[in-house]
């Protein structure tokens, strides 16, 4: 609200100043120069009060309001102020001034202000950013013989509040997250922040090229490929199907999968190292959680079929496209082999009534049927972004990719008490049992 009311109050003034200008068929340069002073001085009262959230977004205006400001001081200090007739250069000038404004305020409006869930747990957190090289893979997006780089982020707790602690939870349960198609690692910033304020490691994995934005260890940039977010598209408005969507979701699986398990062996030798440091040398590889949003859930859901070490499953509103093994005469062909572990299916309202009109033709209502230790929850009024932080971030980039009439802030205060609550059960021995079935 805030946003809007500055942005409604610098078109006033400008309006207002046209206005004057219309009725007096003159316009005082003195009056301008006032007005605009007077703007970038309550701009910086309001800035040193706290009623705007300085930050990044609110540079482009403040330079925009600045530079008048100092315009205005130098017609101030002139003996003489110049008095403008030219009524033809006036509505144009008007036009642009709001153009202008609104330029400038695009940045705080699509990206209001982000409040994020506070972590519930007592440990103090750091984090750490390793880019890793499977010299066993090429890299499929590049045109050169490059072998796949993989960038991971650690969220993890610092040894200091342990070591203030009665009871030492050392060494930590491990928890690998895998991102959505449109996502980076960043994606469930206070999703990580809760688990590890609560006495887990966790490894986030940018899956480069299917990441939007992928910033390596040392800086590099690497934007998202460009055919694989087309076709991504495509996919999500439903003009791939059939045998041809069934082998992109098999191809995007194995690049994801491969991603994760490539990770999980990195992360083992780093552990086994006697030189090992934060965050290797107190995690418990011995308790492995993973979990993702979306594609990245399939992908958690897959690994955890394939590697016996890993102990619990969270799918945060994901199709399982690894349960998914063939297409033949016009279907999919979905497994029968009871899921092995612990999994969690997070819904959104829409995604489980359509599972459920689906029924078990549906991988996910398969998997849950066979599965001794399948879970399920939905989330009444969530879209498929409630389940990250994007809606907390901007909501205007959220809305336009998929969110409910949910309010975002309890909807990730949610699915985090879930995330903890589960992994706690079952990596930790804690807590209360997991209920089958919740909608909340």
């Amino acid at each position: 609200m805030m946003t809007i009311g500055i942005l409604l109050i610098l078109c006033t003034v400008e309006v207002a100043l046209f206005a004057r200008f219309a009725k007096k068929k003159s316009f005082n340069a003195l009056t301008r120069a006032v007005a605009r002073i007077t703007l970038f001085a309550l701009f910086l009262i309001f800035c040193t009060l706290g009623f705007i959230d300085w930050g990044l977004k609110w540079y482009a205006l403040s330079l925009l309001l600045g530079i008048k400001a100092i315009l205005g001081i130098i017609s101030l200090l002139r003996k003489k102020a110049p008095i403008d007739k030219k009524k033809n250069k006036t509505v144009p000038r008007l036009l642009g001034n709001i153009a202008l404004i609104g330029m400038v305020m695009i940045p705080p409006l699509v990206f209001p202000g982000y409040k994020q869930p506070q972590p519930t747990g007592r440990h103090s957190v750091g984090t750490t950013v390793f880019t890793w090289t499977d010299a066993s893979r090429e890299d499929s997006f590049t045109e050169k013989e490059d072998r796949r780089r993989v960038t991971v982020q650690f969220w993890y707790p610092l040894a200091e509040a342990e070591e203030n602690s009665e009871v030492p939870e050392r060494p930590f349960p491990l928890i690998v997250f895998s991102h959505g198609a449109f996502g980076y690692r960043m994606s469930n910033h206070s999703t990580f922040l809760e688990l590890a304020s609560n006495g887990y490691v966790v490894a986030s994995i940018d899956h480069t090229h299917q990441a939007f934005l992928t910033k390596e260890a040392d800086g590099t940039t690497i934007l998202g490929d460009r055919e694989f977010i087309n076709t991504a598209m495509q996919v999500e408005n439903g003009r791939i199907e059939g045998e041809q969507l069934y082998r992109i979701q098999e191809a995007w699986m194995d690049l994801r999968s491969a991603d994760m398990a490539f990770v999980l062996d990195q992360i083992r030798k780093h552990v086994a190292s006697p030189t090992s440091q934060e965050p290797f040398d107190h995690m418990d590889i011995e308790r492995i959680g993973v979990l993702g949003h979306s594609m990245g859930g399939a992908t958690a859901a897959w690994i955890g079929r394939e590697d016996d070490a890993i102990d619990a499953v969270i799918v945060l509103d994901g199709t399982l496209m690894g349960e998914i093994i063939g297409f033949e005469d016009g279907r999919e062909l979905l497994t029968d082999v009871p899921y092995p572990k612990p999994i969690l299916n997070l819904f959104n309202e829409k995604h489980f009534q359509d599972a459920q009109a689906s029924g078990l033709e549906y991988a996910n209502m398969l998997m849950h049927a066979k599965a001794s230790q399948s879970f399920q929850m939905v989330i009444l009024g969530s879209g498929h972004l409630n389940f990250t932080d994007l809606p907390l971030l901007s909501p205007f980039f959220a809305g336009l990719l998929g969110t409910g009439t949910v309010d975002p802030f309890y909807c990730m205060e949610t699915t985090n008490a879930a995330v903890l609550a589960f992994m706690d059960y079952y990596l930790k021995g804690k807590g209360d049992p997991i209920p089958i079935f919740r909608m909340l």
